[in-house]
């Protein structure tokens, strides 16, 4: 975590080691929600020390039961603690030491404590739900990752201090517990016949962060696919049907891993469970993996394609990290993309394998490289690869950079390299780390290795060479593109900033090892992804030869390049004549890139706004989900900034001009029989169309929402896909009698899935006070809404355009009662982010910056997020400043008048 002080201050010293951890823990889960513990952790002294410092959070110490022993088994000779300190800043735990511990020797030590099952959905924490019959039931549950297994038990809780745990957990007769390994004995108490031990099978090595237990009353679904793994699915009893997705999906695509990674999965079991409250979406503990509900589950009569996919890309990431994360693990927080970007990256190939008629490939560009973009063409983003020197850096860190970017330049890198080299060198270095920590040189390493054996990379050249430019500096270059008269073409690098900003202070040289590949209108090939070419990081341009000069190039196929590509307008407007006469010749993904890299490089003044303009008119023709997601993604920035001016309904008129045939295309009335994409391309059109208020669309929305309130009871008249869709435009539309109506059904249902749905619906009122007693309701214990959702209603209310002045204003008032809460300032950045979406005033930039002085301690943990909201809105004010008039213009010029 490089050499500063603030860095060595929070590490753990490293002249002791643990070995391996007993660990007995007791749960008064139906109590005072203790928990009461017991560790022995086996410790290797590597440098003569004379203490022994550990992690403890949120945990009492029984001073007089800690004891330190020669050798690995209690009972043998004792060395002297003289003294037991905590440093609360780092959460550690001292005992200073009459003598030294010799290196080379091994201890034990051994201690008992109190925790407490908190409600913060961290550490050992505890869950609630209601059973159909009204009765409320509790569970306990962990979440360790990052930084939380020290709220549990004593550790060295950093992911390099890998160690085995042999563990043990009280549990009343009437529950159930599980835990990272098997079950292999029951032992009763001595003294009360309600409790007994489960004691679980001894671990493989493995970090803190990873270790799980749940104790609960739920019920499970086990799967014998795998011949070696035994696969079980866990949810609460009133929820167990709802598993029949996952229990097919998990051991398929765990399966399929093994044989991808040609590493068998190394545990005898495989747990995944539905929890009812939980702060991710999911975490990939080895062996027992924990989900929210709305991650896991899905109603066998009710489910939409969006549900379906949610389910099985979670699964897909959860067990690509068993490999990922838990078999080969970061060597510190710095390079917690290798797991994330990663996991990212393989749901993708784990997906398409188990659901080979969604085309999931084809939407990585969308979902990842397009969206990382989106954070990456800012000032304020940052390397993927980052020193993390404090707690509050830890929690930061897992955000779209290490997703999303990291999912897009693994993603690249399999392209340069080719599927059968990356996979190989993928093995050789799971292998070469299994049950040990790598950091990203590792990775390089193998690759290299694997690469120069094939002949897929120069033998000059090493994968660290060209990814260190991509890992260790932020951002991401445009290639422009000039063409000569005689067939040449000049290539040129340069980072991509959606605002030049003249005062910036980042005076760093940005140049990337730019892998190029390349298509030409007489033989068009959107498959050759490997480079043709390279840009170095030495060079800011290259000139090739040989392309004929009346026909258009298409640049970094398919976008498997992570950068984006800027042409000469003749150029462009070939590119444009090719969409317009016979769009199929340019492949999916490369036509979705086209609308974005042009949509983005206008809006950076790159590129005339004519050209995204005119490009986009194709899409009266275009058929496939992906191009017009990223046009609809692209158009919602235009939307937002025109939501507050007079000029709205003419980029209102605009947009449904483009949107309507696609909509009277797929129709309003949803098939079960049509494939996964044109469900979602329905999806798309209908919300758009609702929201834009399209009569047809909302005429029929408002009249199924009716007909439902007329008949509760009865789940078939609003489809699944459509749901989102009708309630949100039907409570829009209505008053207070279909708020209570969707508030009575969201209180009702079973399915998380739906509760989300209504959820959302329930923000979509433009009703002031209900806003406002709906805010008040997400921040406030035992409303109905559970803490997890929190920040989700939030961000949904300031996403409506009555209810975004109302959210500001609640953040701005309530700070300290919502971060309270929350138990958790840092996802407070979310909740700025979320409500600055649209800010596009200098007021509305004045309050975001006294908003960031006025809690400037207190956001120390989120302003990554605080900080690019700010150059967003600065960047939204410039546009407003640079094109609003022109759009508006061209607008009226179309056939749009004022």
């Amino acid at each position: 975590a490089g050499g500063s002080a603030k860095a060595t201050d929070l590490r753990l010293p490293t002249s002791i080691k643990p070995v391996s951890y007993v660990l007995e823990l007791q749960p008064m889960i139906n109590g005072n929600f203790t928990l009461y513990g017991y560790v022995e952790i086996v410790l290797d002294v590597i440098e003569t020390t004379n203490n022994v410092t550990l992690h403890i959070l949120d945990i009492i110490t029984k001073n007089d039961t800690i004891k330190l022993y020669v050798g690995d088994q209690p009972g043998g000779d004792e060395v002297t603690i003289l003294e037991h300190t905590y440093d609360p800043a780092r959460n550690f735990y001292i005992a200073s030491l009459e003598q030294p511990l010799e290196a080379g020797q091994q201890y034990l030590l051994v201690m008992e404590y109190k925790g407490y099952l908190n409600d913060q959905l961290s550490g050992f924490y505890r869950s609630q739900y209601s059973r159909n019959d009204g009765t409320q039931v509790w569970l306990a549950t962990t979440q360790f990752a990052p930084i939380d297994a020290r709220r549990a038990f004593p550790c060295f809780d950093e992911p390099a201090f890998k160690a085995t745990f042999e563990v043990y957990v009280a549990r009343q007769t009437n529950m159930t517990s599980i835990s990272n390994m098997p079950l292999i004995e029951v032992i009763p108490f001595e003294d009360d016949e309600e409790w007994v031990w489960d004691h679980f099978a001894n671990s493989l090595p493995m970090s803190t962060y990873l270790v799980a237990a749940v104790v609960s009353d739920f019920v499970f679904v086990n799967s014998t696919y795998n011949d070696h793994v035994l696969f079980r699915v866990w949810a609460r009893k009133e929820a167990i049907e709802q598993t029949w997705y996952a229990i097919g999906a998990g051991p398929a695509i765990l399966t399929w891993y093994e044989q991808y990674f040609a590493i068998p999965f190394p545990l005898p079991k495989q747990d995944m469970i539905a929890l009812p409250d939980f702060s991710f979406g999911a975490m990939e503990n080895w062996g027992l993996v924990t989900y929210r509900e709305t991650a896991l589950l899905i109603d066998p009569g009710l489910y939409s394609a969006n549900d379906r996919e949610r389910v099985a890309t979670v699964i897909a990431h959860e067990l690509a990290h068993q490999w990922f994360g838990d078999l080969v693990t970061m060597e510190w927080w710095t390079d917690v993309w290798l797991n994330e970007g990663f996991a990212s990256y393989m749901e993708y190939l784990g997906t398409d394998f188990y659901e080979p008629d969604w085309n999931y490939l084809d939407t990585l560009a969308n979902n990842e490289v397009q969206y990382a973009f989106r954070l990456d063409c800012l000032e304020t983003s940052h390397p993927i690869s980052v020193a993390v020197e404090t707690n509050e850096e830890i929690n930061q860190v897992y955000d779209p950079i290490a997703y999303s970017k990291g999912a897009s330049i693994i993603h690249m890198m399999n392209h340069f390299l080719s599927e059968p080299t990356f996979r190989s060198g993928l093995t050789n270095y799971l292998t070469a780390n299994q049950y040990d920590n790598a950091a990203q040189d590792d990775l390089w390493q193998s690759l290299t290795e694997q690469a120069h054996a094939d002949g897929t990379l120069s033998q000059n050249l090493t994968v660290k060479t060209i990814m260190d430019t991509w890992t260790l500096q932020m951002g991401f270059p445009v290639i422009s593109v000039a063409r000569s008269g005689d067939g040449s073409l000049k290539l040129k690098q340069k980072r991509f900033l959606l605002v030049n900003n003249p005062n910036s202070t980042d005076t760093h040289d940005y140049k990337w090892w730019v892998p190029v590949s390349y298509t030409t209108q007489s033989s068009p090939d959107f498959t050759q992804t490997r480079p043709a070419y390279w840009i170095s990081s030495a060079e800011d341009s290259i000139t090739i030869t040989g392309i004929p000069t009346d026909e258009w190039v298409f640049f970094n196929l398919q976008e498997t390049g992570y950068y984006r590509v800027n042409y000469d307008t003749e150029n462009w407007q070939l590119l444009i004549d090719q969409l317009n006469t016979n769009f199929s010749v340019i492949h999916i993904v490369s036509r979705s890139q086209l609308i974005d890299d042009a949509l983005t490089l206008a809006r950076a003044g790159n590129l005339e706004y004519d050209v995204p303009l005119g490009l986009i008119s194709y899409l009266n023709h275009e058929t496939e989900f992906v191009p017009w997601d990223a046009s609809l993604k692209n158009m919602n920035y235009l939307e937002q900034m025109f939501t507050r001016t007079g000029s709205y309904g003419q980029l209102k008129h605009y947009l449904l001009d483009l949107l309507v045939p696609l909509y009277d295309a797929v129709g309003f009335d949803d098939s079960a029989d049509d494939s996964q994409l044109e469900q979602k391309k329905r999806v798309l059109a209908v919300d758009w169309a609702c929201h834009l208020e399209y009569d047809d669309c909302v005429t029929r929305a408002v009249d199924l929402f009716a007909q439902w309130m007329d008949n509760p009871t009865d789940q078939s008249i609003i489809s699944a896909n459509l749901r989102s869709s009708v309630y949100c435009s039907a409570v829009g539309q209505g008053g207070e009698t279909e708020w209570n109506f969707a508030w009575a059904q969201y209180l009702a249902t079973n399915v998380a899935r739906e509760k989300d749905r209504l959820l959302y619906a329930l923000s979509c009122t433009r009703e002031v006070w209900i806003l406002s007693k709906f805010l008040d309701m997400a921040f406030t214990e035992n409303s109905g809404i559970k803490k997890q959702d929190a920040n989700g209603v939030f961000g949904n209310i300031a996403s409506n355009d009555i209810g975004r002045d109302i959210a500001w204003d609640y953040l701005q008032n309530n700070f300290d009662s919502i971060a309270n809460y929350l138990q958790a300032f840092s996802v407070i950045g979310d909740l700025v982010t979320a409500v600055s979406a649209e800010f596009n005033t200098d007021l509305e930039l004045q309050e975001l910056k006294q908003f960031k002085m006025d809690h400037i301690d207190e956001l120390a943990v989120a302003m990554y997020a605080v900080d690019q909201s700010i150059e967003k809105t600065y960047n939204n004010i410039a546009w407003m400043d640079s094109y609003y008039d022109y759009i508006v213009n061209w607008l009226a010029d179309n056939g749009y008048p004022v």
